[in-house]
């Protein structure tokens, strides 16, 4: 009867790290995707100063992000959204048409990272 008891104790710990873990990974997330969109709104005004100011501090975080979100995601998810902020930085200092593209992915590839790792029976099957 003990050993039942430890295990449906150790599981219960691992669904409650897992649901806990999904809550601070989606709150990191909108962390990161708001600093996206300041930066964003910066470049759009056409005040490229403050752009660079912007990301960065989105660089930054990206890097805290980056390396909390890669204990619990699949590394292929992550690497899409590095391509992207790695190019933010190039795109801004020389006024590029394609930053606003570059902008929209990596906001649709941080909130796939939430959404895939939401636990839904399509996930799982």
């Amino acid at each position: 009867m003990g050993r039942i008891k430890v295990s449906l104790a150790i599981l219960v710990s691992i669904i409650i790290l897992c649901i806990c873990t999904i809550f601070v990974l989606d709150n990191k997330t909108d962390k990161v995707i708001e600093l996206l969109d300041e930066t964003k709104k910066y470049s759009d005004e056409g005040d490229t100063q403050k752009a660079l100011e912007s990301v960065k501090i989105l660089e930054k975080e990206w890097e805290q992000y980056q390396s909390f979100a890669s204990i619990f995601v699949r590394n292929d998810k992550i690497t899409s959204v590095q391509t992207s902020m790695s190019r933010l930085r190039p795109l801004i200092e020389n006024n590029n048409d394609e930053l606003n593209a570059e902008f929209e992915n990596a906001r649709s590839s941080l909130e796939w990272i939430v959404e895939s790792e939401i636990p839904r029976f399509s996930n799982i099957m």
